[in-house]
């Protein structure tokens, strides 16, 4: 462990933090020099591919007009029969005599 003094003559000592936590020492006067960007928006689309519109951000749902609703709509429910599993009744069927 390392021990640090101040200007006025303090002593302090160094102190392992927990790994969830940060370990890289900033100085107290440090400032912010970039943000990260913030993400591009996404054009609103004026179409009926249930496809895209499932790709679409919710907040983008509030302009659609019935046409998208209704492609929207099918493309779930399209999706949803998609998924379930279609075992087959018979594949066989056998006959004694």
């Amino acid at each position: 462990m390392a021990v640090y003094r101040d200007e006025r003559g303090v002593e302090y000592e160094s102190v392992p933090l927990p790994t969830h936590e940060v370990t890289d020492a900033v100085p107290l006067d440090a400032r912010i020099r970039s943000r990260r960007a913030a993400p591009k928006p996404v054009p609103f689309y004026p179409g009926t591919d249930g496809a895209e519109l499932a790709r679409q951000p919710r907040s983008h749902r509030r302009q659609w007009t019935d046409a998208q609703w209704l492609a929207y709509r099918e493309q779930l429910q399209l999706e949803s029969e998609m998924a379930q599993d279609d075992a087959p009744v018979a594949a066989v069927v056998l006959i004694k005599e």
